[in-house]
């Protein structure tokens, strides 16, 4: 793992008492999209929270660029370039489509980049982003790191509730993102066209890694074992 732009080892997280993540390993490489894929429940959202650092690891490691980062607080992270997208697209509502890239983007030369990558977003940006359908706060929400890459993107939930077609768009905004030279982790429920764009695929079920592998080995008996089957309960691969 020491080569990976973000190495994982032996992660332990969860909430008081309540261990949700039990000796994780990941590694991702510098330019690649990995997923971590489970069904609801499998403790998801709680490594995307641990590995962006708003959730302190109760054990392990998370290494960036090779440097421990584990006990470093989410604003130190982000500074560094690891940057997470939560389920819920993490966007504020009450606020237009330019205030919001504003918080991130301050120039206006900067948010003009956004409105030619996005142009619905620049046909819209004087309005409530509560308002935009899903698909487009999720555009949203990926804008900066577009103008300003990040060295590693954590999305949880990349394509929640989006039509087919719309979520094909959504995904194609991080293989443009893998090509420029980012490091992609995408978290989800659904393996639906996030393991036809992953290198690397992780399966999750009850806070364990039971599979891991390159995107192209992983096979629908494997996955619907993960999801259902032995393999899920025996940690088994």
């Amino acid at each position: 793992m020491s080569d990976a732009k973000l190495a994982v080892e032996n992660l332990e997280a969860g909430y008081g008492a309540v261990r949700i993540v039990h000796g994780m390993d990941l590694s991702l490489a510098a330019a690649t999209i990995g997923a971590i894929l489970g069904p609801n429940g499998a403790g998801k959202s709680t490594t995307c929270k641990t590995l962006a650092g708003y959730l302190p690891a109760t054990g392990g490691t998370i290494r960036l660029d090779g440097q421990d980062v584990t006990k470093k607080p989410c604003w130190w992270r982000a500074r560094r370039g690891i940057f997470l997208v939560p389920e819920g697209r993490g966007i504020f509502p009450g606020l237009s489509v330019d205030d919001n890239l504003k918080l991130l983007l301050p120039k206006a030369s900067e948010r003009e980049q956004v409105f030619e990558r996005f142009r619905v977003l620049g046909e819209r940006k004087r309005q409530h982003a509560g308002s935009l359908s899903g698909g487009e706060q999720q555009m949203l929400s990926l804008a900066p790191t577009l103008v300003h890459r990040t060295e590693v993107l954590i999305v949880d939930e990349p394509t929640l509730g989006l039509a087919p077609r719309v979520a094909d768009d959504v995904l194609s905004v991080f293989t443009e993102l893998r090509d420029a030279g980012t490091s992609v982790l995408l978290v989800g429920e659904s393996p639906h066209g996030i393991v036809d764009i992953a290198d690397q695929v992780s399966l999750l079920h009850v806070g364990r890694i039971t599979w891991s592998g390159p995107a192209s080995d992983l096979d629908q008996a494997t996955l619907e074992e993960s999801y259902f089957g032995e393999a899920a309960e025996s940690g088994s691969p």
